[in-house]
């Protein structure tokens, strides 16, 4: 080669050059689509929640109010009354869960059917403290029994 030459072709090309790196924003299309789909389920899931916790809310202010009649009834100790706050505190619970039904006129053996039928609990047909024996003083009430029949029936009730 002469100095006069001309150069070879591909000597007059340009180096390669790189392009610019890839930034992390703005995101593409697809991930504002996941970050939708994602918040969206959160906050349903977050509805549903709260839905279920305030649906049953009175479950557990009535059990604490359960555990309140135990407490007085270690002062008290008169089984006919601890009956028939147990029978109050069923019958504002049932009215609460049931308005549709003809809850409040319900007493004796049609109450025991109805908390039985409800709580799926068939122990509530061999409980006196439940039916019209609340009201004897002679009656002998199993206060154990009651305080667990309550609880289970405030459980368990199927609205």
């Amino acid at each position: 080669m002469t100095p006069n030459a001309p150069t070879s072709l591909l000597d007059q090309l340009r180096p390669n050059h790189l392009p610019e790196p890839i930034g992390f924003w703005p995101p593409a299309i697809g991930w504002w689509v996941l970050a939708a789909v994602v918040i969206s389920i959160t906050i349903l899931l977050a509805m549903v929640v709260y839905r279920y916790v305030k649906k049953n809310q009175y479950r557990s202010i009535a059990l604490s109010e359960a555990r309140q009649l135990q407490d007085n009834f270690q002062s008290h100790q008169s089984p006919q009354r601890f009956a028939h706050d147990c029978n109050e505190l069923l019958k504002r619970v049932a009215l609460h869960a049931y308005p549709d039904r003809q809850v409040a006129g319900l007493h004796g053996e049609q109450w025991r059917q109805f908390l039985a039928e409800t709580g799926k609990t068939p122990d509530f047909a061999n409980s006196n403290a439940f039916s019209n024996d609340r009201f004897n003083p002679n009656a002998i009430l199993n206060t154990d029994n009651t305080y667990e029949l309550t609880r289970r029936w405030i459980k368990k009730h199927h609205v």
